[in-house]
């Protein structure tokens, strides 16, 4: 060993020394190559490791939710198959364009021709029209004939393949009418979306109608604008199973039903009625094409537009104190639009379903445009 690599030597245990009486930590040497190459491949086996349990567990969570929804889908499936046992039509199901579409019908005794009918349309997604309207069915009855025709996709009625245009929906509405024995004039009583088809009802039969009742609907110049909505995820809650499910939850019928008072004047009788409804026929392909056709239907309306001398009330909901004074106006100028006889009327305590919550505000509205002939 040379003299230099001594004085080297020297120096660095003279370091170490020095920091030891300092009481300072050695300072690590650098690890041997091999060590490090092997805590590298130590830590790679741990990552693979974890990675691979990661895997298998959503793996398992995945073959799991896949049988969940296999089951679900079972479950509607004979569930559907019970319910349509206990299904059956209140009214009279009359044949148009090669399908059945329901017609449900009260006769007020001693009618004469001349009397107008009170015809009860719904507004759009109403899964039961029939159970929807009954809380004015003691209201009307005795004092005028009614009836509630259901459109394909609704209720009772058939699902059709022809696009929900709006000439179509008008004639078919008209034939099962014709069918059902349900003679004109008719007071067209129209909640939210089925004003626009009392409106084109009203365009191209004119003769036919002696008023129209608007049940918190919008003006077509309104739906023109109307928001797309997409309802496939409620589809497939009730197709998987999962609405059926909720419904043994105590107030889930309630909750989904917020907007039509939770269902609260409806009898026992008509809310299961309305429960098989919704799982059988609600957001079907006839719904969901009457929403996508929306502006195309709107449009087809305004551009056909003349003042109908067929006298329009507006009755429009209070939302519990929330409705807005630009949205009357814009009511007010709707009726004033569409029709040389209008008069708007704010319900009270009452929601978008009006009827739900105030039968009475509807069934007077619609028996006040009866005429003397009542």
């Amino acid at each position: 060993m040379d003299q230099d690599e001594r004085a080297k030597r020297k120096a660095a245990m003279e370091q170490l020394v020095a920091q030891a009486d300092a009481g300072l930590p050695a300072q690590p040497s650098a690890p041997e190559e091999p060590e490090d190459k092997s805590e590298r491949q130590k830590s790679g086996k741990k990552k693979k490791s974890v990675l691979r349990r990661l895997f298998s567990i959503l793996g398992w969570v995945l073959i799991v939710l896949l049988v969940v929804l296999l089951a679900g889908f079972v479950y509607q499936a004979v569930g559907e198959q019970n319910d349509r046992a206990t299904y059956t039509a209140p009214g009279t199901l009359v044949n148009v364009e090669g399908h059945r579409m329901h017609v449900y019908k009260e006769d007020k005794p001693g009618k004469s021709i001349s009397e107008p009918t009170v015809v009860l349309i719904s507004g759009w997604g109403t899964a039961s029209p029939y159970a929807d309207f009954s809380p004015m069915y003691a209201l009307l009855r005795e004092q005028a004939s009614f009836a509630v025709v259901e459109r394909f996709g609704y209720g009772y009625s058939d699902v059709t393949d022809e696009k929900r245009n709006i000439d179509r929906i008008t004639e078919e509405l008209r034939e099962a009418l014709i069918q059902a024995e349900v003679k004109p004039p008719y007071v067209l009583t129209a909640h939210s979306l089925g004003s626009l088809e009392a409106i084109r009802f009203a365009q191209r039969y004119p003769d036919e109608v002696a008023g129209i009742v608007t049940i918190d609907s919008g003006s077509p110049e309104f739906y023109l604008t109307f928001p797309e909505r997409n309802m496939q995820l409620q589809r497939i809650a009730i197709k998987s199973g999962i609405v059926r499910a909720l419904y043994h939850v105590n107030g889930f019928a309630e909750y989904l039903n917020g907007q039509r008072n939770g269902l609260r004047l409806l009898s026992p009788e008509m809310k299961e009625q309305d429960r098989l409804a919704t799982l059988l026929v609600a957001i079907n392909d006839n719904v969901t094409d009457e929403i996508r056709n929306v502006h195309v239907n709107a449009r087809k309306v305004i551009d056909d537009k003349t003042q109908l001398d067929i006298p329009l009330t507006q009755l429009v909901a209070d939302r519990f104190g929330e409705v807005t004074e630009d949205w009357l106006d814009t009511q007010r100028k709707f009726g004033e639009s569409w029709s040389t006889q209008s008069q708007t009327t704010v319900v009270q305590n009452s929601a978008h379903s009006i009827h739900a919550y105030d039968p009475q505000a509807v069934a007077d509205a619609a028996l006040e445009l009866m005429g003397p002939a009542r």
